[in-house]
């Protein structure tokens, strides 16, 4: 079965030609997991959004347009992940239930405050991924990363270092890849 057809039965929903299309474009669904972090969003929920993007392009793709299904199918990916993260960035400025103050004595009140459990080993490869970060970073992305952790906006970093807001947004964004690519990496 050529392409054409495997997107001819996805568009009717047929839930074999969606997988075997899913599977066909798994690459598209990796390279945009490392380039968009989404919090609490796991494998499963990619893969997922993979499947109705899959479905949604072939409904609405038209093989007469001078683009491929691929890079079609890639554009309404890219742009389902986007408007995911919109999504979950609007949750998050809305308290995820009840705020409690932090100047309550109430011992039953108290008690009810969920605490993260965290073992030891977490905190121990952290702490040491961190220090390698620290390692590949320039020296001026280490004061932006140390002004940052210290909770100074980049508009007083750039104030301090006396320089451009520009390089410290660039900086900010290069920390933050650099970061991310320590902590994805298995200790």
């Amino acid at each position: 079965m050529n392409e054409s057809q495997l997107i001819a039965l996805a568009a009717q929903g047929e839930d074999a030609s969606i997988a075997r299309l899913a599977d066909q474009y798994m690459p598209v669904v990796l390279k945009l997991r490392h380039q968009y972090y989404i919090r609490n969003f796991d494998e499963d929920d990619w893969m997922q959004e993979a499947r109705i993007a899959i479905h949604r392009a072939a409904q609405q793709y038209q093989q007469a347009r001078a683009c491929s299904f691929g890079a079609y199918y890639r554009l309404l990916l890219n742009n389902q992940i986007i408007d995911q993260i919109r999504r979950t960035q609007a949750r998050k400025r809305c308290p995820e239930g009840e705020v409690l103050s932090l100047n309550v004595t109430d011992e039953e009140t108290l008690g009810e405050v969920r605490m993260v459990p965290v073992s030891t080993l977490d905190v121990i490869t952290v702490r040491e991924q961190v220090v390698a970060f620290g390692e590949i970073c320039s020296y001026f992305e280490g004061q932006v990363f140390a002004a940052l952790l210290a909770g100074h906006s980049p508009e007083l970093i750039a104030r301090t270092l006396q320089v451009e807001i520009g390089p410290v947004a660039n900086a900010v964004d290069r920390c933050r890849k650099k970061l991310r690519q320590v902590l994805m990496v298995p200790a």
